[in-house]
């Protein structure tokens, strides 16, 4: 995976590689490698947007796989809905072709302390 800034904003990139396939027939990437994306960029984001020292520990991550993700590279980009002093909320998404078309999206909350 890759984080980088594309038009202004952080976005965290999966490369495709033939080792994330999890159906060789459809060529289709593994859940679970979709979902370390999301939590990937969920933490990235975090990190970046509230300049915090330490890796914040997750308590929970909740998936929505909503369409399948094709054997091509993957994008995904966070949203921190809620940060309080302990407890900050994270949304991602990942996409393929078009932001605005997910393939899969993650609620996640992170202990901050």
């Amino acid at each position: 995976m890759e984080v980088q800034f594309i038009d202004g904003q952080l976005m965290t990139v999966l490369r495709f590689r033939h080792s994330n396939v999890g159906n060789y027939t459809l060529n289709l990437i593994h859940g679970g490698v979709v979902g370390a994306l999301l939590e990937h960029a969920a933490i990235m984001h975090l990190l970046i947007e509230t300049e915090i020292a330490v890796v914040p520990k997750i308590i929970n991550l909740s998936i929505d796989f909503l369409r399948p993700v094709r054997g091509a590279d993957a994008f995904a980009r966070g949203t921190v809905i809620r940060q309080g002093r302990l407890v900050a909320n994270v949304r991602a998404e990942v996409w393929q072709d078009d932001p605005a078309k997910p393939l899969a999206a993650a609620h996640a909350h992170f202990l901050l302390k």
